[in-house]
């Protein structure tokens, strides 16, 4: 019973230590999304660590849920706010293209 309880430990300890390395060092503008895993991993092994927990890997997620309610739209967020810096467009013209009449070959034209 120990053994199994040590690797499952280990099998949750070193997943969370390399996504907690990869958020600290990564450079990219998306890193508040290895929050998400990263949460999910801490739950998991704090379950592991837990001896009154009956059920492992199973209710994490619930409570995960409130975590990504704010990460996901904060990182889609910031996706858009770059996005608008780099192509340089304001809202007026955005809402002018969209007003625009186009056919269906044209709006599948735009999408690729």
């Amino acid at each position: 019973m120990v053994y199994v309880s040590v690797w499952t430990m280990m099998g949750k300890f070193v997943p969370l230590f390399l996504l907690i390395i990869w958020f600290i060092t990564c450079k990219h503008w998306w890193y508040h999304v290895i929050l998400i895993p990263i949460g999910m991993f801490a739950f998991q092994l704090f379950s592991v660590i837990n001896d009154d927990a009956s059920f492992v890997d199973e209710v994490e997620i619930w409570w995960l849920f409130p975590i990504m309610l704010v990460i996901i739209p904060l990182v889609y967020l910031i996706k858009a706010k770059l996005a608008n810096k780099l192509v340089g467009k304001d809202l007026k013209s955005f809402e002018e293209d969209l007003g625009a009449k186009k056919s269906i070959w044209q709006q599948i034209k735009d999408l690729f």
